[in-house]
């Protein structure tokens, strides 16, 4: 697509402004290594300049186990307490319809509704954002339901990734992803000769690691490049009221939706109340004399509060952290193998009357760090499409499982307008 905003007869005016909106768009383009399209892909969810754009992407999946991936539960951590879903035939991952309108080079408007496996649809993302360049720099403003700034490697892991499962560590951490609900404001430029993005964020905090009630989430972002390497970390605060995790007690099944915690599901419950304080890091480097791209990321999180169940109540301290490797080789121009290797472990902490029977409950007793390695062999047989095969092992809980999982991916990208 190509637009000008300068008339066929320019006047200085117009021909200042226009060279003020490239000056932006153009550091927004060497700045998009350091933060992902919303979407997954390096196509940005809006366009630079006024117009409109439709994408639909889609991941297959077929998964030879000879059991449930104990990831799906990942006992020994306190995350909802529900037991996953067994992946072991073919399945939808995910599927997403976006679009993205610029409708002034001031403002944009951006919309995706996802769906995973038999779940029903939802709203992934419906956002309007401003941008105002500011000499060499610009200023981004989001306001909606959006992905929070989290930098190339942390937002598409397990999203339309190389890998197809999500990380450990972030499962761990966030429950999967982290779509939110939230101001945004951005800032895009140079420092001392770097290309620099800022992210500062208020959410609502009422998705995993948050609870329905609790206080506004602030959450920061800094990613740069040095070199090669593109750099990110991340902060957030979560002080959730009443978040809920079922209990050993609960039975079997899966949802996405938190447990609540009230006088219905006494005894089957575990409600916490306190504070949930989250970092990340990660780093993606990329050979600038081979076809090689190697990203290392890790997620930390911190629990201090009280949890409480039918059955009793404890002081309840934890800290949760882990991480991965990754490296992928592009050997020809259709043709890439990769390995990733994961590790995850914890340190919980309950004391009071209740803790051994809620330790129990929650299957922290069950608890050993987790870990898991996958081999990656992709194929592109055009643009668009890609067929992958990955053999992985993972362990947790003691639980160990090997399995293979044959990928399809197919993703489409548009310019509706103008």
């Amino acid at each position: 697509m190509t637009f000008s905003r300068t008339p066929a007869i320019p006047t200085p005016g117009r021909v200042a402004e226009a060279a003020h909106w490239r000056r932006g768009a153009a550091l927004l383009a060497a700045c998009l290594p350091l933060w992902a399209g919303a979407h997954g892909t390096a196509t940005e969810p809006v366009p630079d300049e006024v117009g409109l754009r439709a994408g639909v992407a889609a991941a297959v999946t077929y998964l030879r186990a000879d059991a449930v991936l104990p990831s799906a539960r990942l006992e020994g951590f306190v995350l909802q307490g529900d037991e996953g879903v067994d992946r072991r035939r073919w399945g939808l991952e995910h599927g997403v319809l976006d679009v993205g309108w610029r409708f002034h080079p001031q403002w944009a408007a951006y919309a995706a509704v996802g769906k995973h496996d038999s779940d029903r649809p939802h709203t992934e993302a419906f956002w309007l954002q401003a941008r105002q360049p500011q000499g060499d720099a610009t200023w981004l403003l989001s306001a909606g339901r959006q992905r929070p700034a989290l930098g190339a490697v942390l937002e598409t892991a397990g999203h339309f990734d190389r890998f197809s499962q999500v990380p450990l560590a972030q499962r761990a951490t966030l429950n999967g992803s982290w779509i939110d609900d939230g101001v945004q404001l951005g800032w895009r430029g140079e420092v001392a000769g770097r290309p620099v993005a800022l992210d500062a964020g208020l959410w609502r905090g009422q998705v995993f690691p948050g609870a329905r009630q609790g206080s506004a989430v602030p959450a920061l972002h800094v990613g740069t490049q040095v070199g090669d390497v593109a750099i990110d970390a991340v902060a957030a605060r979560f002080a959730p009221r009443g978040r809920g995790t079922r209990t050993s007690s609960f039975g079997a099944g899966h949802s996405h939706a938190a447990p609540v915690c009230d006088a219905s599901t006494r005894g089957q419950v575990a409600c916490f109340d306190g504070h949930s304080d989250l970092a990340a890091a990660s780093a993606r480097w990329q050979s600038p004399d081979w076809p090689l791209t190697v990203s290392a990321a890790g997620w930390l999180r911190r629990d201090r509060g009280d949890v409480a169940s039918g059955n009793g109540s404890a002081r309840y301290h934890s800290t949760q952290r882990g991480g991965w490797l990754e490296g992928v080789w592009q050997f020809h121009p259709q043709l890439e193998a990769g390995l990733r290797v994961e590790r995850l472990q914890a340190r919980h902490a309950l004391s009071g009357p209740g803790a051994a029977l809620l330790a129990s409950e929650l299957r922290l007793n069950r608890y050993q760090p987790a870990q898991r390695t996958v081999w990656m062999l992709g194929y592109t047989p055009r643009p668009g499409l890609d067929v992958r095969l990955e053999l992985g092992r993972e362990s947790v809980a003691g639980q160990r499982v090997r399995y293979a999982m044959l990928r399809a991916l197919w993703q489409f990208d548009t310019q509706l307008a103008p």
